[in-house]
């Protein structure tokens, strides 16, 4: 089916834009109006210059598709269609990027495509987990049930990233400040005061000395500075998007002190609740596994469940396949035996994740309390050394003068 390139006007006066799917150009606008657009030009995509045709980038939050997931849900349980329920969201969401997206997931489905089918085709928006769970409501006739707990996933899955994000915010800006602030001090105070120490052959102490050193290094090579930090972090980058890579990055970050503690925590609690929602809505084990391993941005724990799916595959539990490996503990490999025997594994996964979400909640307290005594003490170091820097040598100043 011909696929289109419009600009329209809405009801508001506003400006929009985007794709819509269509048998002719009468019926593509016949569709635009449906949806309370005036359009304003209307052109087969394939006869589009390349500058114009809709690039396809940009995510949606977390947040934006759990309220999507939920008002899709609660139409239709009222009995509204899907259709006309995806018009509406796409008026009233908040999100300019989700609005466009579900017009044209409106337009697919008008078409006659299942709305799985619409949602795969913006694969940043919607990740294969989600799109796995519309369509085990679209198979078993139950789409609002698997829409609401779609929701309740993502809604759970925000909350727990909030607050890990929340927790590391504190010390990740005093360091920023502090790192600015020796840069200001380096390169616009300690300049103005080094003829001064200069002409009055005042000894300068170490910190002073490593200050000016800096400062030294900032004004006369800055240009080395910036390259050096370029080639570098242009060699890093690439490293980590090798498989090599993104593993030895998964693994590092699974030896920090304190902080590997915590996403190892993490990283259980959001595949078990991922792996839980999927079950419940009975996805494959195998394809439930390969869907939920998404949700983990580590890859060690990522070839654990490949593994984990591959030994299913051939025979194997679950709960064997986890215990051949130290970094799934083993009191999760017990929990899912006594699921896999009793046939609620479903059930398992829904209690690790939730022993998992209370300790990520008190490690993430722990880790607050922690923080704030070392980052006090960071900065009156980093205070201390700065201070010293500039009044020792004002002091001996003082001295000479005297």
């Amino acid at each position: 089916m011909p696929e289109y390139y419009y600009r329209a006007r809405t009801r508001l006066g506003h400006v929009t834009k985007g794709t819509v799917r269509a048998a002719t150009p009468e019926r593509a606008s016949e569709m635009l109006a449906g949806h309370g657009l005036a359009p304003l030009e209307l052109q087969d995509v394939r006869e589009l210059r390349f500058w114009k045709r809709e690039l396809k980038f940009g995510g949606v939050r977390i947040r934006d598709r759990a309220i999507f997931a939920r008002e899709l849900a609660t139409m239709i349980e009222a009995g509204i269609p899907i259709l006309q329920a995806l018009r509406i969201l796409a008026q009233q969401t908040e999100s300019v990027r989700l609005a466009d997206i579900l017009r044209n997931v409106s337009y697919e489905v008008e078409g006659g495509s299942p709305l799985s089918n619409a949602l795969e085709k913006y694969p940043r928006a919607f990740s294969d987990f989600f799109i796995s769970m519309v369509r085990s409501g679209e198979a078993s006739g139950q789409v609002s049930r698997s829409l609401q707990a779609l929701a309740e996933h993502e809604e759970r899955d925000a909350e727990l990233i909030r607050k890990v994000r929340t927790a590391l915010l504190y010390p990740a800006f005093v360091f920023t400040v502090m790192i600015v602030l020796v840069l200001v001090m380096a390169n616009f105070v300690m300049p103005q005061l080094t003829d001064l120490f200069r002409e009055a052959n005042v000894s300068l102490p170490f910190m002073t000395r490593l200050l000016l050193g800096m400062t030294f290094l900032f004004q006369a090579y800055w240009w080395f500075v910036l390259i050096f930090l370029g080639i570098a972090g242009t060699i890093v980058f690439n490293y980590l998007r090798t498989p090599e890579g993104r593993y030895n990055a998964s693994a590092f970050v699974l030896r920090l002190p304190i902080l590997s503690t915590l996403l190892r925590k993490l990283y259980l609690a959001r595949f078990s609740g991922a792996l839980q929602t999927l079950l419940e809505a009975e996805v494959p084990v195998v394809r439930a596994l390969l869907i939920a391993r998404d949700v983990l941005a580590n890859r060690v724990y990522q070839e654990i469940i490949d593994r984990t799916a591959e030994d299913v595959k051939n025979g194997s539990t679950i709960s064997q396949a986890f215990e051949r490996y130290p970094d799934i503990p083993l009191m999760v490999s017990a929990i899912v035996g006594v699921g896999e025997r009793s046939g609620q594994l479903g059930q398992a996964f829904g209690n690790i994740h939730r022993f998992y979400r209370r300790d990520v909640d008190d490690a993430l307290g722990n880790l607050t309390a922690l923080i704030e005594p070392v980052v006090i003490v960071v900065i009156g170091v980093g205070v201390a050394f700065l201070l010293a820097a500039v009044l020792l040598p004002l002091y001996g100043l003082v001295q000479v003068i005297t």
